[in-house]
């Protein structure tokens, strides 16, 4: 096929189907119903929406150096990545494929009440009873199937038709404009008078009930955009074409409602047997009315022709990128081996909308379809928007838009779309996001691609920077996790990432450290999702820990907690020490013979230095997770074990007012002092735990909480006797945290 122009592959078709049957079958009615001032606000209105859209496509196209076919899926994809833009290259052909019918049946309403004339025609219809509905569906079809015809035949040969259309309909329109200086007559009356109808004349016909009337007339610009692939230069072409025809159409429509505001107010109205429209309006000039006829006629045609070039090739373009079903992928081919029309796609697109036509309610699948289409713009001109603020480098389009005029297109097409019908709109977005879920998990591999990963960098980044701004106090702690294991143990840095997760689940931060040794290759290293690989020698391992910590995190802040292995190559008294001097929380994990996942938390509670800072890591880590199929694990129990000099029944208070006043969910535990272990003791009690933290084995040097004395020899023996343990998170806190906050 020859690669077509701005004129003939995009403005001609955007052009034909913006001005259709709007123009000349409703828009003198809308008129007459809200008087021309009224009008010209509307068409002002839904021309800034389709405006803000072209600057959206502007935006989309001359950022990519070939847009491919599929217009406004591929322009979306480009931005917002398979699964998303695979939904609506979906939904924009269905929609493409429906219109084909809805503007048949436009073809065929003015057209048959000339045919029933016809004598022959007259004659049958009389004879077989048929009613007026089933005329225009058969003439409906046979537009359809010419429609069909010419697209079969090419691309090319349906561009030459389009241009003879182009000519026709300028004329028509011509028509319409001059026709007052020829004093036309409506039964014997002038049509027109010297002034404007200001006021609308027709009850129950509100200003925004004409705006959705009148708003899908200016929607036409996705045919010229459907054309993407059959263009020469597309970046050039989609952005000025799209603007060259909705700045002339809106000349064209204001100026035509300035000729339809002269109309004498009485051809205005609607009355038995009369509908205001250009051909009922001049049905007493026989020359206006056949070219305004013959142009309606072929506008429609013209319509419904520019669609069955752009559906087709949409499917076209989704196969390519295996967007489609396999079974369906037959849709991207052609009828010979060598073909490059999308011929079969084309057959489909008629077994789509030939339903449509012979399903009776042609109004319900129009307004289906108009909602479509709304939404389709609305993800255009979001993705736009998204391009713009996330300032990803890539995105450098030549052309001059703004996040402003993206948002506004976004905003204007979602209003109308709840103008129009917004439980048909709901179900639409709910009928996408299914698509994009199965695009997601079918054929992205659950990744997003496009401009995602900028949009939320952006938005991380303004929230880092301003979180260097706010104190973090008491009353808005959060977790920032460091995670470090080694590369060299999966197991074993996996179940530390799990417990890390659930300590930073939706309240905080986890980031994964592995530590390898430089003796292993790093390619043959197992690498968790999400992890980053640090390598370092073997005895460096607790200087690489150091120096992480001590980096500041993007955004001004520090990790505030560690969460560490049992491992032999840490240097774990000195490491713990230093760690507790930088004001950071340090955890150990010991993985024990529970997993965790169910069941009771035990908290001991030694006091309000560690233990403050135990009960809320319970309480965060207990409201982790799926907490509807693990309902028992939000369980937290309290320990405390009295020293000899202390009363059970104060003791007992003062942790019940601690669980009241921190509005912990829990219950307490007060052990009687004896003679036993303490490792005894939490054998004996919290053996059936899912899990356990207690305090680090250590003491504290006086009143500051970082000084903090450890003996190795002691540390280990400690940690070592609870190997048969439930998993048990050994913590030392840095500071004393206020659970009332």
């Amino acid at each position: 096929m020859k690669k077509l122009g701005t004129f003939g592959g995009v403005f001609v078709p955007s052009f034909e189907a913006i001005l259709g049957a709007v123009l000349f079958l409703i828009l003198p009615l809308l008129v007459g119903a809200v008087g021309v001032w009224n009008v010209m606000i509307i068409v002002v209105l839904a021309n800034s929406a389709t405006l803000a859209t072209a600057f959206s496509i502007a935006d989309s196209s001359t950022n990519v150096r070939n847009v491919g076919a599929g217009g406004m899926y591929a322009l979306s994809k480009n931005s917002l990545g398979i699964a998303f833009g695979g939904s609506i290259g979906i939904q924009l052909f269905i929609a493409q494929a429906v219109s084909i019918g809805f503007y048949s049946v436009g073809f065929a309403e003015p057209l048959q009440q000339f045919v029933v004339r016809i004598p022959a025609v007259a004659d049958m219809v009389q004879t077989y009873g048929v009613s007026v509905l089933r005329q225009k569906q058969v003439l409906a079809t046979c537009i359809g199937l010419i429609a069909l015809a010419a697209a079969l035949i090419g691309a090319d040969f349906a561009t030459r038709l389009q241009s003879v259309i182009f000519v026709v309909l300028v004329a028509a329109v011509a028509v319409v404009l001059v026709s007052p200086l020829f004093g036309p007559q409506y039964a014997g009356e002038p049509v027109f008078t010297s002034t404007f109808l200001g006021s609308g004349l027709i009850p129950g016909i509100g200003f925004w009930a004409a705006f959705a009337t009148f708003f899908p007339a200016v929607t036409g610009i996705d045919a010229g955009v459907g054309m993407s692939g059959s263009l020469k230069n597309p970046s050039r072409s989609l952005s000025r074409g799209t603007f060259w025809a909705i700045a002339v159409t809106f000349v064209v429509y204001i100026a035509t409602t300035l000729v339809f505001g002269l109309v004498r107010h009485d051809l205005l109205v609607p009355s038995e047997g009369y509908i205001p429209s250009a051909i009922n309006i001049f049905a007493f000039e026989p020359v206006i009315m056949m070219v305004l006829l013959i142009g309606i006629l072929f506008a429609t045609g013209s319509s419904a022709l520019s669609y069955f070039l752009t559906a087709p090739r949409t499917a076209q373009a989704l196969v390519r990128d295996r967007v489609i079903p396999r079974p369906f992928r037959f849709l991207g081919r052609d009828f010979t081996k060598d073909g490059r029309e999308p011929r079969w796609a084309t057959v489909m697109t008629f077994l789509i909308f030939l339903p449509v036509i012979w399903a009776g309610d042609i109004a319900l699948a129009s307004l289906i379809v108009g909602i479509c289409f709304l939404v389709v713009y609305a993800w255009m001109n979001l993705a736009a928007f998204f391009e713009r603020i996330s300032g990803n480098p890539s995105f450098r389009p030549t052309s001059k838009g703004h996040w402003l005029v993206s948002l506004y297109g976004f905003v204007i097409c979602m209003a109308v779309v709840s103008l129009f019908d917004f439980r048909i709109g709901i179900a639409i977005l709910a009928a996408q996001s299914l698509l994009v879920i199965l695009l997601l998990k079918f054929r992205a591999h659950n990744m997003l691609e496009g401009v995602w990963w900028g949009v939320l960098f952006s938005l991380v980044g303004w929230g880092s920077r301003r979180l260097g701004r706010i104190v973090q106090g008491t009353k808005n702690w959060r977790p920032i996790v460091g995670v470090f294991g080694f590369a060299d143990k999966e197991d074993e840095t996996a179940r530390l990432q799990g417990i890390a997760l659930r300590i930073g689940d939706n309240r905080g931060y986890v980031a994964l450290n592995l530590l390898c040794p430089r003796k292993f290759d790093p390619e043959s290293v197992p690498q968790l999702p999400g992890s980053r690989l640090i390598r370092t020698a073997e005895d460096r391992f607790g200087t690489s820990i150091r120096s992480i910590v001590q980096a500041t995190v993007p955004g001004g802040y520090n990790f505030n907690t560690v969460v560490l292995p049992m491992d032999s190559r840490l240097n774990l008294t000195d490491l713990i020490r230093d760690l507790i001097s930088e004001r950071v929380n340090v955890i150990l994990y010991r993985h024990g013979k529970v997993e965790i996942g169910a069941g009771r938390i035990d908290v001991y509670w030694k006091g309000q230095e560690n233990g403050n800072l135990m009960a809320l890591l319970a309480y965060i880590i207990s409201h982790a997770g799926d907490r509807a199929r693990n309902p028992d694990v939000r369980a937290i129990r309290i320990i405390r074990k009295l020293r000899i000099e202390e009363e059970k029944e104060v003791a007992h208070e003062e942790m019940a007012e601690l669980i009241r006043g921190a509005r912990l969910d829990g219950e307490v535990l007060i052990l009687e002092p004896d003679e036993k272990r303490f490792q005894e003791t939490v054998a004996a009690h919290s053996s059936d735990a899912a899990m356990i933290l207690m305090g680090m084995p250590g003491e504290t040097m006086g009143a500051v909480a970082q000084a903090f004395q450890l003996d190795e020899l002691f540390f280990t023996k400690q940690i070592e006797a609870y190997e048969d343990f439930p998993p048990i998170l050994f913590v030392k806190a840095s500071g004393v945290f206020d659970l009332y906050a």
